[in-house]
């Protein structure tokens, strides 16, 4: 199947491989998130024992982001915990326990879409196709200029968030 058409099918993978997820479809989009919030989740992140790399160089995220519906643990989802920034945060940083790898962000407030941190699909990872919320990124370090970048969200990217809930809405 052509990667990204909508009936591919990729697998997010934790570093051990205990945990596997299955995202059907062609993902939303595919960016980096360089806001206060992904770089403090980050580090915290990254701070566990043995937790892979999360943050660039520039102090950013990558996520594709998937629609809800199209989101599946295949395996090991009692591997999964939830990282809070603080206790009445609505974002969850989905993260295992088996080797602390950034899994996917998913919403106590019921969003339609979950972010998958995009090292977890390897060498079939979407290439990124934005940087969002640079106005984040710290004094001194440089933002790649690979990809369009925006200081904050483009309209590109909240019309794709709308796009994919009137699909689901529909049935598509």
């Amino acid at each position: 199947m052509p990667s990204g058409s909508p009936t591919s099918v990729r697998t997010a993978r934790c570093l051990c491989g205990e945990v596997e997820i299955e995202l059907a479809g062609a993902p939303i989009l595919a960016a980096t998130c360089h806001c206060d919030d992904c770089q403090a989740g980050s580090r915290m992140i990254e701070a566990l024992p043995g937790s892979p790399t999360v943050l660039d160089a520039a102090a950013g995220t990558a996520y594709v982001h998937y629609r809800k519906d199209r989101v599946r643990i295949l395996r090991g989802a009692e591997r999964l915990r939830s990282l809070k920034l603080k206790p009445e945060s609505p974002t969850n940083r989905m993260v295992t326990t088996c080797c602390n790898s950034a899994m996917l962000v998913t919403f106590d407030n019921a969003l339609h879409w979950n972010p998958v941190y995009r090292g977890r699909l390897g060498a079939d990872a979407p290439p990124v196709e934005m940087r969002v919320n640079t106005r984040f990124v710290p004094a001194g370090t440089s933002v790649p200029n690979d990809v369009p970048s925006y200081r904050s969200f483009p309209f590109s990217f909240v019309w794709r968030l709308l796009k994919a809930r009137l699909a689901m809405a529909m049935g598509r």
